[in-house]
């Protein structure tokens, strides 16, 4: 590409959709780490199973499928206060509160 045919950016298009995801988190590892906001879909590929992340701060057409070994699902779930003791009969299904 000749350099005479180069503009500069001024900015997204009338109706572009313009993603602006939140601060990046790196590990010691120096590896970039994204938050997951939610899973949408799950599938076998080559005998690994692989999650569709929607990703916090980005938008639907930036879902990305990634195995299951690069999420960490104990960040992704809170654990249970263990001082829940009231149970509704119409929603527990925990034989003590039968």
């Amino acid at each position: 590409m000749n350099v005479s045919h180069v503009k500069p950016y001024l900015g997204p298009l009338p109706g572009q959709p313009v993603s602006q995801p939140g601060p990046v988190q790196v590990s010691e590892e120096r590896d970039e780490e994204y938050e997951v906001d939610y899973i949408v879909a799950s599938h076998i590929y080559g005998r690994q199973l692989q999650y569709l992340v929607h990703w916090k701060g980005y938008e639907e057409h930036e879902h990305t499928w990634e195995p299951a070994s690069n999420l960490d699902f104990d960040s992704l779930f809170k654990p249970v206060p263990e001082n829940l003791t009231i149970c509704d009969a119409q929603f527990c299904s925990l034989e003590s509160c039968s």
